[in-house]
């Protein structure tokens, strides 16, 4: 793998798991996102960044 695609695989996952904890912890979304769909967008997007870092190191 380039060094190209792996930091970019990292970029990728710091962004998912980012975006997991602003659609949880933060009061950004609260008035245009209802809870239930935040926490599930959250949930979605961490274990997608989870997923992620499991195939980075895989393919490492």
């Amino acid at each position: 793998m380039s060094k190209i695609y792996y930091v970019f695989g990292l970029f990728m996952i710091i962004f998912y798991v980012g975006m997991a904890y602003i659609m949880i912890f933060s009061p950004i979304f609260v008035e245009r996102i209802s809870a239930p769909l935040r926490y599930g967008m959250g949930a979605l997007f961490f274990l997608y960044g989870i997923f992620r870092a499991y195939r980075q190191i895989k393919d490492r």
